[in-house]
This record gives structure tokens, sequence and C-alpha cells, in this order.
């Protein structure tokens, strides 16, 4: 008997699946969510009309979903993220538990006009050359929240008096075990144990394999398009989106904890964080 959906692979990874989300949802849907999900890392459903109670009610599946207080649950080109290019990042890879699977469902875009990449720190990790693999064995890296979005402002120099995490350069994956190159453009300033031009040659190296052209996952947005994806295997990037209105995406996040609980020393509405989170502006700590 057929199931009453579809499944279709990505390329260079990820899964579409073809159904009209309604509820009660199909008889073993909500099961091999979850298991494509965990195999494939990023989910795409296209076609949807969901409001913010059926999109969370779609992410509970996965684990605890983050409330609204405090958390951006639209973001637009023209609102509070802004406009500005974001560089290579996993959400809160620089707090002790960073989210765990982000979905963002297009509801007014201009079909096709802008993009979202992602690239996949599990692939990334299986596929390492022998001798870049040996160089970080054991290694550990320092991942802090960055000064600036737009670009990669982060360096060997970079003061721990920002927030970071001391991680290792791969980390097993908390829900499934599996290794993951979990170092980012935007966030990672070092690793721990090397001088400088090792620990800059090293990054660099790695760069160059997890953002590999065709190892990357372009998405072009469409309305009705709902994209899932593991925010600890992937991590993501935009171009400059100036110009580009409407671009209201709906957010929902699995997390056990929102940036304000990890992040005691900002509040709310907390100026700062506007302005940095439009992506243009420095963060300032006082």
């Amino acid at each position: 008997m057929a199931l009453p959906w579809t499944e279709r692979p990505l390329e260079p990874f990820g899964v579409e699946i073809g159904i009209g989300l309604q509820w009660p949802l199909p008889d073993g849907f909500e099961q091999r969510l979850t298991e494509l999900f965990d195999r494939h890392k990023l989910i795409l459903l296209r076609n949807q009309q969901l409001d913010e109670a059926d999109q969370v009610r779609l992410l509970e599946n996965f684990g605890r979903v983050l409330g609204s207080h405090g958390e951006y649950r639209e973001i637009s080109s023209d609102g509070a993220l802004g406009s500005g290019p974001l560089t290579w990042h996993s959400d809160l890879a620089f707090t002790e538990e960073p989210f765990k699977i982000i979905s963002l469902h297009a509801v007014a875009v201009n079909d096709g006009q802008s993009w979202t990449d992602f690239a996949n720190g599990a692939v990334t990790a299986a596929s390492l050359p022998s001798q870049l693999k040996a160089a970080v064995a054991g290694r550990e890296a320092v991942t802090m929240i960055a000064p600036i979005q737009t670009h990669r402002s982060v360096g060997y120099d970079s003061s721990t008096d920002m927030p970071h995490q001391v991680r290792p350069v791969i980390i097993p994956h908390p829900r499934t075990g599996e290794p993951i190159l979990y170092i980012s453009d935007m966030q990672t300033a070092r690793i721990v144990g090397m001088d400088q031009p090792d620990s800059d040659a090293t990054l660099s190296a790695l760069f160059a394999e997890l953002y590999r052209e065709d190892r990357v996952y372009r998405h072009h947005w469409n309305n009705g398009d709902l994209v899932i994806w593991d925010n600890i295997a992937l991590q993501h990037a935009r171009g400059d989106l100036t110009g580009m209105t409407p671009r209201r995406l709906q957010r929902i996040v699995v997390a056990d904890k929102s940036f304000f609980d990890l992040l005691p020393q900002f509040k709310v509405g907390d100026e700062r964080i506007s302005a940095w989170g439009s992506g243009n502006k420095q963060l300032v700590l006082d």
C-alpha cells in the first residue's frame, strides 16, 4: 500500500517530503519524520500553510519547543534581525546548550529571490583527509560570540571575556552519536594548543572542506516552504538581503534554554542584542 506522502533526497544532503500538513497526521508519519531527520539532517516541505501553533505542534515531535518570550518567532529583512549577510554559524554554539533544531516557514517572500546555505558537519567529519583528521584528533577549539556576524571577525587573539565555549573540534552528535566537525567561520577563534600560524592554517583547511561548493545545499525560498534542520550537525549562512522585501519567515526552535536563559548578562529587549542581531552592528559588552 502506497504511503500518503512522498520522499525525495535533496543534493548534496537533506530530504523533501511531499505532504500537505493537516492534523491528525497520517499513521506512522511522525515516527518517519524523526527517522528521516536523524538520517538526512534537513527536511523540506513545500506548499504549506501553517500558523505558529501548527508549526509548534509539528516541531514538538523532536523535543521541547522554546516559548515565544524573548525569542524571534518571526524574522524578516525589515525586522529585528535586519537584512545584512550572515556568515557560516550554528545558533548559540558559543553557549553550553546550542539550539538543537531550527525551523523556518516562508509566510511572505518573493519566490526564489533569497536563499539560505547549509553545510554539513557530519558529512565533512566522515570525509576529512587523513592528515587533517590526524591534526585535529583530540584537539579542542575556542568558539565564541562573534562581535560582527556579516563576516569572520574572530581570530586567534580574540578575548575570552566574550561569551565562549571550549569543545572538541569533532564532537559526538547528542542524538545519534556520529562525529560532527563543530567549527564555524563566524564563531571559531582558534584551536587550543596550536600556535597562531598552525591554528589559522588548520582552521582554513577545515573550512575549505566544510564549505566546499559540492557539499553545500542552497535553499531558495518560495512561499509555503518549511525547512527544518539540525543546528548541531549543520550550520547556515545567508547573503545580503538589502531590498528583498517582503521576506517574512516564521521561526520555531527546539531547545531546552533560550539565549537569555544561557546568557543572563543580557535581558529581553536589550538594545545591544537588537543591534547585533541586525547583522550590521558590532556587539559591545560594557
